[in-house]
């Protein structure tokens, strides 16, 4: 998993030992993670991954659950566009 995070990297690598208030999140995090084969958070600048930062501000100002299974939402498709001019994605 990729994050503009530095906090949650070092978060992440220290949860065991931690007494964050996010430390027992970040174990049930971890617990999940056990189904996939590998997995890490790494950080990346906030301009390598613009679509999940658009879509953490989009979810700061809804108060709903949203999925976009079938359809890209509106608010999302430039920043997809920018991020992968070949164009491999569905709108």
């Amino acid at each position: 998993m990729e994050t503009d995070s530095l906090e949650v990297v070092n978060l992440w690598a220290t949860r065991h030992d931690s007494r964050s208030v996010v430390a027992p999140i970040l174990l049930d995090i971890g617990e999940l993670t056990t189904c996939f084969s590998s997995f890490d958070i790494c950080h990346v600048v906030r301009s390598a991954n613009e679509p999940a930062h658009i879509c953490a501000k989009h979810a700061c100002t809804i108060d709903r659950t949203d999925s976009w299974l079938d359809n890209t939402p509106g608010f999302l498709v430039s920043a997809l566009l920018a991020d992968c001019p070949a164009n491999t994605f569905n709108q």
